[in-house]
């Protein structure tokens, strides 16, 4: 079980019950808990990198029904929106490879 796996499984709430920003299980609060919690692991990645992974997350979590898990093509298609935001300058390899972990981790 790796490093993400044990801060995010089955911690995301989907559909009506997604919580964005507000309370201690909201993704914007897993997100800084992986943060800190991650030492070298996340170092790289700054709190406008958060806010990329946090909105390509948000943008499949709210489409789901309340209960629902993130299939392998909802993964595959948030991988690929970070691709695309790797190709066009916005984010390093580094925070690529960081956003998979987290997305695999979902």
């Amino acid at each position: 079980m790796g490093f993400f796996s044990s801060i995010f499984k089955g911690k995301i709430k989907t559909g009506s019950a997604f919580n964005h920003n507000y309370g201690p299980e909201s993704l914007h609060q897993l997100l800084i808990k992986a943060k800190i919690r991650g030492g070298s692991q996340t170092a790289n990645l700054s709190k406008q990198d958060l806010k990329k992974i946090e909105k390509i997350i948000t943008k499949h979590a709210k489409y789901l029904p309340p209960g629902g898990k993130f299939s392998g093509y909802t993964k595959y298609r948030m991988k690929m929106e970070a691709y695309r935001l790797y190709k066009k300058g916005e984010i390093t390899y580094e925070d690529l490879k960081d956003f998979k972990r987290i997305i695999k981790a979902l």
